[in-house]
């Protein structure tokens, strides 16, 4: 994928409280351990995250971190930029610098219109895209599940 480790794992880390808000404040051990995540690396993603206005870390018992924002308010580009900067707009894929309109390469426009068309996905899709997507995969895989169940 074209996500560095920290987006892919900070993602998931949203997803996550997405799905659980009803159970409150969720500490990032937790969140760590049921998405098989690095518990110390994601610690740290989470204070990023809540320096940035994404996530609120409650202190204390009963402690942990829910969403400061509406999942639906929160979109994968904010993320993206975040972890990964702008790097998918600058860096050309032949190492020819800075690639631009004016200065382009042989794959220029090609790219151009990848590129516009993945950050019109992260700009477009938020957590509670993913959250929703994610149910529907679980809900899926259950009722395959139940019906092989139900053949045997």
């Amino acid at each position: 994928m074209i996500f560095s480790k920290q987006t892919s794992y900070a993602v998931r880390a949203l997803v996550y409280l997405a799905q659980n808000r009803a159970n409150g404040a969720i500490l990032a051990t937790v969140i760590a351990k049921a998405e098989k995540l690095p518990a110390p690396f994601l610690s740290k993603l989470m204070g990023e995250l809540s320096a940035n206005g994404i996530v609120s870390g409650i202190r204390g018992p009963g402690g942990g971190f829910t969403l400061a924002k509406e999942p639906k308010d929160i979109s994968l580009y904010e993320i993206f930029l975040l972890y990964d900067g702008l790097t998918l707009a600058k860096d050309c894929l032949l190492g020819c610098g800075v690639c631009s309109d004016e200065t382009a390469c042989c794959i220029h426009k090609h790219w151009k219109n990848t590129k516009s068309a993945i950050e019109e996905f992260l700009k477009s899709t938020t957590i509670a895209d993913l959250a929703a997507m994610r149910e529907e995969q679980r809900y899926n895989l259950i009722e395959k599940v139940s019906v092989k169940r139900r053949r045997s």
